[in-house]
């Protein structure tokens, strides 16, 4: 690794298994997004306001809040990824809205991307 970070390892929250690298930093990200600050009992500081923008109305306000919101959280909590661009997509009728962000994974230096759709 040229960077000196070596990837972190986590548990998947959906199979239990341990996995690390990309997929591991993938997950974390959208594990913030989709986690309401003041949510997790034990770490109350950890997660977004990504989704509290998201509950507004769907106008020019919403759209820089929610981005800020998302770029805030991901420089905060996922120390493997450097985050360069956050673009929404357009919001559906049954609340959800399509994210991609942007930016180094610093591990192995490499440019990366995670679209989701994210549905409140």
């Amino acid at each position: 690794m040229s960077a000196g970070i070596a990837p972190l390892i986590d548990v998947d929250r959906d199979t239990g298994e341990l996995i690390q690298g990309w997929e591991r930093c993938k997950k974390s990200i959208v594990t913030i997004l989709t986690t309401r600050l003041r949510t997790r009992i034990m770490r109350l500081w950890w997660g977004s306001e990504f989704l509290d923008a998201q509950d507004q109305p769907n106008n020019q306000q919403t759209f820089p809040e929610s981005i800020l919101a998302a770029l805030i959280a991901i420089e905060l909590y996922e120390p493997e990824f450097d985050i360069e661009r956050v673009t929404l997509g357009g919001a559906g009728y049954d609340g959800s809205v399509e994210i991609t962000v942007e930016g180094t994974y610093l591990p192995d230096r490499s440019q990366k991307q995670v679209s989701e759709t994210i549905t409140i």
